[in-house]
Formats: structure tokens, C-alpha cells, sequence
């Protein structure tokens, strides 16, 4: 992750919730999605320093969360910002399946899982949404 900060204990002491079916695109529609923060948390690959190519990044295992802003909205796809020039940090290598919040840090709203982002990981962070009816009828034929 960049900008990743490291957790604790801090994390909601709660079980992580379901979107409701349509939830980002009825955010989108309202306009109130361009407000939105978004949080990030995983135990990838970190990127500290935005020289140093390649070799900026480093893997310690510590859990780590971003908070980030929107970007775009697709039929499966939400696409975060993760630029830290703009104030937010991302997932990088590792990260992938990795819960998305809706909200701030206190936030236990899950609303999409890291899939990919760009290969230096500073531009954008690709998440497959899990609040279109799809993903729900998946969950809902796997078995308990």
C-alpha cells in the first residue's frame, strides 16, 4: 500500500457488513459519491518513497490500512484514487482480495475488494464491487 498507516487494535471491534444491492450507483446518482471516503486494508506490498523505482518497495506483513477518494463507478467496478500527491494512499502487490470500506476507518461497510492497480501503485486502484446483484447471487449459491 502507499500512504498505508499501520493498524492496531483500531479497527471496529465488528463484524463487517453487506452493502445493499445498488448502493455505489445510487451514491453516484445523488451526487454524494465525489464525497466519499474510502478505506483500504491489507498486507501487501508497501511503497514509502516515490523515487527509487522498483526498489522503493518493501514487504514487513504488518496490516495496513489507506484512505482514499473516488474516481469512477462501472457496471462491476469502483476505481479509487491512491495518488498521494492528492492526499490518498492505495493497495499495491499483495493486496489483492482485500476488503474496501465505505467510510472512514471506523467504517465495518465493505462495498468492494481489491483486484488490481497500476504496476508502480500510486495512479489507481481497481476494486470489484460487491454491492450489484451478481456478486450477491454468488455469495448466495456458495456454500456455508
Amino acid at each position: 500500500m502507499t500512504s498505508r498507516r499501520s493498524c492496531s487494535t483500531q479497527l471496529p471491534d465488528a463484524h463487517a457488513r453487506l452493502p445493499t444491492v445498488g448502493l455505489l450507483s445510487g451514491l453516484k446518482a445523488d451526487g454524494s459519491i465525489y464525497d466519499q471516503t474510502f478505506t483500504a486494508v491489507g498486507y501487501g506490498t508497501v511503497r514509502e518513497d516515490k523515487t527509487g523505482g522498483p526498489h522503493a518497495f518493501f514487504f514487513d506483513g504488518i496490516r495496513r490500512y489507506a484512505l482514499q477518494s473516488f474516481l469512477s463507478l462501472q457496471k462491476a467496478w469502483l476505481t479509487l484514487n491512491m495518488n498521494p500527491s492528492t492526499g490518498s494512499g492505495g493497495t499495491c502487490y499483495g493486496d489483492s482480495g482485500g476488503p474496501h470500506f465505505l467510510g472512514g476507518v471506523n467504517s465495518n461497510l465493505i462495498v468492494s475488494v481489491t483486484v488490481t492497480g497500476d504496476a508502480m501503485c500510486r495512479a489507481t486502484d481497481k476494486t470489484y464491487r460487491i454491492d450489484t446483484p451478481w456478486a450477491r447471487d454468488f455469495w448466495n449459491s456458495s456454500p456455508e
